[in-house]
């Protein structure tokens, strides 16, 4: 999953003027060292960090950071640069020991990290086994672990970073989670504006992105494998989130950062999707009504945003698209379903200069056009076009990089489709809608409690006001939507 603090003389100018550390790599470390370090003590925080990206360059969580993996504004530009910024002391040293030689870049330590997630689940009414994973009896569900991570994260060359991550789970087989390649460069415009422009490889649509108000990096952060949350009908493109939809991309990006201390920026990013094969790769559910096949030929990705920032405050906008045509067996042969996703998305963030709190709000709308154009899978007869609307908005408080909570609404909404969303499907009884509609809404919220900033420990309940279409009764047996609300105790160790 799949990373500013400013001094009085640099907000935006310690976040903005960041982008100048890199203008000019070996020459330019000493700001990027000072700035780390303005950003670092700003914060007062206790100096743990996202172990490989913070051995790297030698910066605190919490200059990059809010709470992981939500990210300020020098974290983002991190992320731009191709995670390439990298310690100065290391760098000089190096630079000493290479002299002419030929230029290989080894580091010292493996760019290697370790993620650890337990959990403990309750639901209020229901069988946890009917949610998410399934594989558990009763009403709670203690995943120890809910998964542990792997990262191959840092600098490979002076342009080229990786945020590569692989994933066990309670299932014990191992998946490519969320991961990207990154090559990135940078040029410094005669006006002092800069233009970083760059090209990537990733698994996911919008895991390259910069903002946590998009599927891959959305909040709540985490949840229990068996939350009713996982079940809540979702567009293509969020169901592709975390690496779970068998497909790679490639694509390039540019941002433009310019004004008065490049206090604005404009991003645009480019991508081409199709199937791929790899760790755990497979083919996947959809609705839990069918198996999807390949993509035919690419589904192209477009994402544009812009963001200021203004002294504490910085703030975002954007919209975002994909079509997907589908095969809808893995013969890949006849015609396909098509996905079609656009959505806005915003986002406004709070950084503290004393350090003592921060506050970031995302708020996001997705709507799916579904055609079902294929032919109709055996047992599976969907209405000829379904729409799908997904919204949710959320905020997050950090007191003294320790104590924390959030809180969200959420809501689905669409077309009523009883091959989608009722019995038909063959879902267990707590995924069935007995009119057929997707309509869910409810809201998350949560206390976090930071060890440190590589410890975090969460409360989270989250309660459901509908679900697939009602407030009671909702499946034709019974259940009602409050029965699904669920209460989770979540860990989460990096290292």
């Amino acid at each position: 999953m799949s990373h500013p603090t400013r001094a009085r003389t640099g907000s935006p100018k310690l976040s903005i003027e960041a982008s100048g550390m890199f203008r000019e790599r070996f020459s330019s470390m000493e700001r990027a060292a000072a700035l780390a370090l303005i950003g670092a003590l700003a914060f007062a925080a206790p100096a743990h960090a996202v172990p490989s990206f913070a051995r790297q360059t030698g910066w605190s969580c919490s200059v990059c950071h809010t709470i992981y993996p939500q990210l300020t504004p020098i974290g983002r530009l991190f992320k731009l640069e191709g995670y390439t910024t990298a310690n100065l002391a290391g760098m000089q040293e190096l630079k000493q020991k290479i002299r002419r030689m030929a230029p290989l870049e080894l580091n010292r330590i493996p760019p290697l990290s370790v993620m650890i997630q337990v959990s403990a689940a309750w639901i209020h009414g229901g069988d946890a086994n009917q949610f998410g994973s399934g594989g558990t009896t009763g009403q709670g569900a203690v995943e120890f672990p809910e998964q542990v991570s792997f990262f191959f994260a840092g600098r490979v060359t002076r342009n080229m970073g990786t945020f590569f991550h692989v994933t066990y789970t309670h299932t014990g087989a191992f998946d490519m989670d969320d991961s990207d390649i990154r090559w990135a460069e940078h040029q410094t415009e005669p006006d002092g504006s800069t233009l970083i422009y760059g090209a990537e490889i990733n698994n996911t649509p919008t895991e390259p992105d910069l903002w946590n108000s998009v599927p891959d990096w959305n909040w709540p952060f985490a949840t229990s494998n068996y939350s009713p949350l996982r079940d809540i009908p979702a567009t293509y493109i969020q169901q592709a989130a975390g690496a779970s939809e068998p497909i790679a991309g490639l694509g390039g990006y540019l941002a433009y950062l310019f004004g008065p201390g490049e206090s604005h920026w404009l991003y645009l990013e480019a991508d081409v999707y199709r199937s791929a094969v790899g760790i755990g790769s497979g083919t996947d559910q959809f609705f839990g009504a069918a198996t999807l096949g390949p993509t035919r030929n690419v589904a192209p990705y477009l994402r544009i945003a812009y963001e200021q920032n203004d002294e504490e405050w910085n703030w975002e906008v954007g919209a975002l698209g994909m079509d997907a045509r589908i095969y809808p067996t893995t013969a890949a042969i006849g015609s396909t379903d098509r996905f079609l996703d656009y959505g806005l998305d915003g986002q406004i963030q709070y950084l503290d200069l004393t350090g003592n709190q921060t506050f970031t709000a995302h708020v996001s709308w997705i709507h799916e056009t579904e055609n079902w154009q294929a032919d109709p899978a055996v047992g599976f007869k969907p209405n000829p076009v379904d729409t799908l609307d997904t919204a949710s908005i959320n905020g997050q408080y950090l007191l003294n990089r320790r104590y924390g909570a959030g809180l969200g609404y959420f809501w689905a909404w669409g077309t009523a489709d009883p091959a989608l969303y009722g019995a038909a499907t063959g879902n267990p009884a707590a995924l069935v809608s007995a009119n057929g509609s997707p309509d869910t809404n409810g809201l998350t919220f949560e206390i976090n409690y930071l060890e440190a900033q590589n410890a975090e420990f969460t409360l989270q309940y989250s309660a459901f006001n509908k679900y697939l279409g009602a407030r009671s009764n909702y499946n034709g047996q019974g259940q009602s939507a409050s029965d699904n609300n669920i209460v989770t105790l979540l860990m989460w160790l990096t290292f």
